[in-house]
């Protein structure tokens, strides 16, 4: 059984009747109203999935009982009936937020099928709205994502949140380390106290230890003042130890130190200092293979090393791609652009060397150079896809017309052979497509 709730609104009783027989039959739940007025006030008292106008009705016609109705019940889809003498109207209905229209006199199979139509873009849209709340939930951190193995990620980051031991965070530049560090304080009960960062490879030894630990008044020229160091600044929090595999050798072994008895020294000083905070590092190198060399200690690297994070590059995870690409069109406040189909594959096909970073950086090109509503394939600069040698035998060489005819049936098929949304995206009349449709002998 359906459960869809449809309300129909026509003054042509005997028709409006039949329709509600053969509906429920279906399994539809189905009102029937013959005035805009009654079904104005059925609409304040129910919810309604979808809507059955006439253009045609007495005194306040259809169209007007869009317009209220958009305002009333803005999520519930309507299709509006219309003669023949009526259709510039009903494209105008369409403009006014109609899903779609059918031509009167129609086959009662050619409404149930636009009613299906209805309740699928219902659905879509129901699971764009809850991809939206995934993004609103995770924003906090943009951890994006909802693909298996990037999943798993989360989940981990998610039970040991509230641990302290040290967690090491692997991955390539641009996945997002920083993002999971955070994660790992701010799900955790530590939320409240500081989270702070220090980049390993930004300083020179002596500055970082400095950064790092402290210093006393007159422990190095230019140390006119005593400075508590981040360590200090992150008691009963996070230290996030970021580009890890750049930490000199020999501050490794006071970082070794301090991770074993919480203890440490400002430079120049005497005094130990004891503090307790969560050590969180990051790295993109291959920390076994700087253990080998000699670049790190394999002592403070097992003692770092207690629970691994290896976040998974974009390439591995590019079911990823709406979410995060609509999460960045949103977040630079272009939420009216889309991404054509050919800049989504472009995207599809493209290796991402700087992961989700250089996405961002992409997306907010594309919003950049593009016009109009959509962001094409060359607005992205990325390098389009090029199909192997093999492939282009096999097809041969496609003439402009087999191109369009694809397109057409593409994008007809993904709007659910919605013809004026298909006619929107392809950029031409509804009059025009259903040429082409003609033309190319396109069917449903």
């Amino acid at each position: 059984m359906s459960g869809t709730k449809l309300l129909i609104v026509d003054d042509e009783r005997d028709l409006a009747n039949l329709l509600v027989k053969r509906l429920s039959r279906k399994g539809y739940e189905v009102l029937s109203v013959g005035t805009a007025e009654d079904a104005l006030a059925l609409l304040k008292q129910h919810f309604f999935d979808i809507a059955i106008y006439d253009i045609r009705l007495p005194k306040m016609d259809g169209i007007s009982l869009l317009k209220e109705t958009k305002i009333m019940a803005s999520e519930t889809e309507i299709v509006m009936l219309t003669g023949h003498g009526t259709i510039e109207t009903a494209i105008e209905a369409m403009k006014l937020g109609a899903f779609d229209y059918l031509t009167k006199p129609y086959n009662l199979s050619e409404l149930e099928l636009t009613i299906r139509k209805a309740e699928e873009n219902k659905r879509l849209k129901a699971k764009n709205d809850s991809m939206k709340k995934i993004i609103k939930q995770q924003n906090q951190f943009m951890i994006i994502g909802e693909s298996p193995i990037f999943k798993e990620v989360i989940d981990l980051t998610r039970r040991i949140a509230d641990s302290a031991v040290p967690v090491l965070i692997e991955g390539e530049s641009g996945t997002g380390k920083e993002l999971f560090a955070k994660a790992l304080h701010y799900w955790s009960r530590r939320s409240e106290e500081p989270f702070v960062a220090v980049n390993s490879g930004a300083l020179p030894e002596q500055l970082l230890e400095s950064e790092l630990f402290g210093h006393v008044r007159g422990a190095f020229t230019g140390a006119n003042q005593e400075k508590k160091g981040l360590v200090e600044a992150a008691d009963a929090g996070t230290l996030f130890l970021d580009e890890l595999g750049e930490m000199p050798l020999a501050l490794q072994v006071k970082l070794l130190r301090f991770l074993e008895l919480g203890e440490f020294r400002r430079v120049g000083d005497v005094r130990e200092r004891k503090v307790k905070v969560r050590v969180v590092a990051a790295t993109n190198r291959n920390m076994e293979i700087e253990v080998e060399k000699g670049n790190f200690r394999e002592d403070l690297y097992y003692r770092l090393n207690v629970v691994k994070l290896t976040i998974p590059p974009l390439r591995n995870r590019k079911e990823d791609l709406p979410l995060l690409i609509q999460h960045f069109i949103e977040q630079k406040k272009s939420s009216e652009k889309v991404l054509s189909d050919d800049a989504l594959l472009a995207l599809h096909h493209y290796d991402f060397p700087g992961n989700v970073r250089e996405l961002n950086h992409l997306i907010e090109r594309g919003l950049l150079l593009s016009s109009g509503g959509r962001i094409e394939a060359v607005d992205l600069l990325v390098p389009r896809h090029k199909p192997e040698e093999s492939q282009l035998n096999e097809r041969g060489i496609c003439t402009l017309e087999v191109v369009e005819k694809e397109h057409i049936a593409h994008v007809l098929k993904q709007v659910m052979w919605n013809k004026t949304k298909a006619a929107d995206i392809l950029g031409v009349s509804v009059r025009n497509l259903y040429r082409k449709i003609e033309q190319y002998g396109l069917k449903e």
